[in-house]
């Protein structure tokens, strides 16, 4: 009867483990079919996915490692597709694919010794395999040997007459030797071969465009449309033609004919919609994008493209909804997790966009985009350190980055290291020599180091390249200015002004020349008609009035001066320098109880009003009545919790007597959301930096802060003060003796000598 038993379990065993395979061979299968399907609508993370999902089930899959191998060089790691075709050359050695497709990688790693041995294996079974004598060529052009190039070349004509790659390759080859007319009559022997076959009349158009002959170029691109018209990527490259020679209309009516062509193909839909982007057509460019949604309304791909275009378009609920409703149909597509990682860092979530980038570098390390805004997310936090950290690591996977090797100049900029922002501007320029922010950067890393000549040189070249931009006028304005060629600083500064009315940077510098040149009437004249042209704009009227003021004090006329911060305020409430200058003149007068008790008897009127509680806590501040001075701050705040001037103000009050830092540096982080250009809010964030040990971000901003008040002594005390922490002694003692050839009575002027006492010769 035992017996009898152990029959029946045993034939249940054996049909579970027959099941079992059968159930493995079926998953592995349908693995790969679901991989495949991504593979051929270019999602190719999906694709990678499944074909390691087959070969869990499997590992000598062999197809499946062909298929990974195929995915990865599309993801661009070349490393991981050389491992799955080493595999597939490891289960099958006769298979002369894998084979060859090693040859390939090992050839373009330079490693052309490997890269023989293979094609020389591949060619010694197979001596006539079109493939391996294409690498073999490639490997004798990588000698240099372009005569024995050319041979095999002609070899696989001859074994193939209808071979028109190696026509277009032979030409390529013969056109590198200078053989011009050769080259161009393979070339032609190519097209005619099979005048229908695309690639060597594009080979013949590109050859034309390449030697300037762009008639023929054109000639040759509408030959091929001819013979061709339903061809839509004929006519996108004629639309590409066309926009290279800034003919934009004829480039726009090629990409409507490439729609015309092939209606049901959404490629040129997103060409189409490309153009409009980059013509400023933004109606157009989304209407096209969504023609394209529907006609596939499941491309993931286009679905990201428009959330991408409310990104850039900064039309954040837009943008939220379409990432959103993509991550919830595919949590990890990775287009769109980088996407929202990048409007994260737009609006300020910088801690959810490191942690979102962490994420992301985990899965695909060597893709340079998410180190750069990795790096702008920590520039945000004002982590200096940690963002040039990032945005090394995007330039050193991706040495041409312009955007993060740009990025890396301005916080060197910032940091006062000039040498090293000229040197990232120079490699911009070496790869993009007309780059206009690379060149002002440069220009400004000279000037700042005083290679005058250089500077001028610079600037010089910017309004040659950009005659209608202001910068290269307004910064040429600034050098001549430097070296108190002040005709030449009022001419430059005025141009720029005629290109943009608005820029009071430049307009203020204008009022600073003509006090400096004591044309105190010529001053007050430019600003009064300037008052005339800026009614309804609150803010710019406030510095015009703030300009006054200044003006009027530089002649000791105190009561005008007064009446001019007065109406500064009127018109800002938010504006912070005609506090501290209402402040500075009435201790300066010593009318400041006769200020007290005005203000005062204001809010005894009226209490809700935070202004007079922030003129009496800048006055407070000043006497260094600083409970008093606080409790107004607060009480302004009280009135009003947005109001900047009160929080950057209490911020740096509370930094100072070395009080709560935490509370600290929420209202310097309040002050600078909302005035992130008032030099007085960069340097209360940078003093909160500092006092929390953050010395390159304390940098940053006091050196953003110079940039807008470049004689204030205070604010090179404190940047002398971090460099000395940061244990860089020779920007320190620059630093420190600036200040105090400013001011030598500032208050912590006592200090700065003692530090400096402290270094040695």
């Amino acid at each position: 009867m035992g017996r009898l038993k152990f029959v029946p379990i045993l034939l249940l065993f054996i049909f579970a483990l027959v099941y079992a395979c059968s159930s493995n061979e079926e998953k592995k299968v349908s693995h790969l079919e679901k991989g495949t399907a991504y593979f051929e609508k270019g999602e190719y993370k999906s694709a990678e996915l499944e074909f390691k999902n087959a070969l869990q089930i499997d590992p000598q899959y062999i197809e499946a490692y062909t298929k990974l191998g195929e995915t990865q060089l599309k993801l661009g790691n070349p490393q991981e597709a050389f491992r799955a075709y080493s595999m597939v050359a490891k289960l099958d050695p006769n298979n002369s694919d894998a084979q060859l497709k090693l040859g390939t990688f090992y050839l373009l790693g330079k490693k052309i010794k490997n890269a023989r041995e293979k094609v020389d294996a591949v060619l010694s079974k197979e001596p006539k395999n079109i493939e391996a004598l294409f690498l073999l060529a490639s490997v004798l052009e990588m000698e240099k040997k372009f005569i024995e190039a050319s041979a095999v070349f002609e070899k696989i004509i001859q074994l193939d007459g209808k071979q028109t790659r190696a026509y277009i390759e032979l030409a390529r080859v013969l056109v590198y030797e200078g053989k011009i007319s050769e080259g161009e009559k393979f070339l032609k022997q190519a097209t005619d071969i099979d005048p229908k076959a695309i690639p060597p009349h594009l080979a013949l158009f590109r050859f034309y465009i390449s030697n300037k002959a762009y008639a023929q170029a054109e000639e040759e691109i509408k030959k091929s449309i001819d013979i061709n018209p339903e061809n839509a990527d004929l006519h996108i490259e004629l639309g590409n033609f066309y926009f290279r020679l800034n003919k934009r209309d004829k480039a726009e009516a090629a990409y409507l004919k490439a729609i015309n062509a092939d209606q049901k193909n959404i490629r040129p839909y997103m060409v189409i919609a490309g153009f409009y982007d980059i013509t400023g057509r933004k109606d157009q460019t989304l209407s096209m994008y969504k023609k394209a949604l529907d006609l596939q309304p499941e491309d993931i791909r286009i679905k990201n493209s428009i959330a991408r275009f409310y990104v850039t378009n900064k039309k954040v609920d837009d943008a939220e909804k379409y990432i959103t409703k993509i991550l919830k149909e595919r949590p990890q597509y990775f287009p769109t997790r980088m996407l929202k990682g990048e409007l994260l860092v737009y609006q300020h979530k910088f801690d959810e966009a490191i942690l979102l980038f962490d994420h992301l570098i985990k899965e695909e390390p060597k893709l340079a985009r998410s180190y750069y805004f990795k790096g702008l997310a920590h520039l945000g936090k004002g982590e200096n350190r940690m963002a040039k950290t990032a945005l090394g690591k995007a330039v050193e996977l991706n040495p041409k980055y312009i955007k993060a090797k740009l990025l890396l100049a301005k916080i060197y900029m910032r940091e006062h290291d000039y040498s090293m922002a000229q040197k990232e501007s120079e490699e911009v320029l070496g790869t993009a020599p007309g780059n206009y922010h690379a060149k002002l950067i440069l220009g400004n890393a000279y000037l700042y180091q005083r290679k005058i000549k250089e500077a001028k040189e610079t600037f010089e070249s910017l309004i040659k390249l950009e005659p209608e931009k202001p910068a290269g006028y307004y910064r040429l304005g600034i050098l001549y200015r430097l070296i108190k060629e002040y005709d030449l600083a009022l001419k430059n500064f005025e141009k720029a002004m005629s290109i943009n009315p608005n820029l009071m940077d430049v307009f203020t510098n204008i009022i600073l020349v003509h006090i400096d040149k004591k044309e105190f009437k010529t001053a007050i004249l430019k600003c009064d008609r300037k008052l005339e042209t800026m009614q309804g704009k609150p803010e710019l009227l406030a510095i015009i009035h703030n300009l006054k003021g200044k003006v009027y004090l530089a002649q000791r006329k105190n009561k005008e001066a007064q009446g001019s911060f007065q109406k500064a305020l009127k018109e800002n409430p938010n504006f912070l320098e005609p506090y501290y200058a209402l402040g500075r003149l009435y201790l300066a007068e010593k009318k400041e109880d006769k200020a007290i008790d005005q203000y005062k008897t204001i809010l005894e009127k009226n209490p809700k009003q935070a202004g007079p509680h922030m003129v009496l806590g800048t006055i407070y501040d000043i006497q260094k009545r600083f409970d008093l001075s606080e409790k107004h701050y607060r009480a302004a705040l009280d009135i009003d919790p947005d109001f900047v001037p009160a929080a950057n103000n209490l911020a740096y009050l509370l930094i100072t007597q070395d009080k709560n830092i935490d509370e600290a540096l929420g209202l310097a982080r309040q002050a600078k959301e909302k005035l992130p250009y008032d030099p007085n809010v960069m340097d209360t964030l940078g003093l909160v930096f500092y006092k929390k040990g953050l010395y390159d971000s304390a940098i940053s901003e006091f050196s953003d802060s110079l940039e807008k008040i470049p004689d204030n002594a205070i604010v090179h005390y404190h940047l002398g003060l971090a460099y000395h922490k940061k244990g860089d002694i020779h920007r320190a003692r620059i630093e420190l003796e600036k200040a105090l050839s400013l001011n030598q009575n500032f208050d912590e002027a006592d200090a700065a000598r003692q530090i400096l006492s402290s270094f040695h010769p």
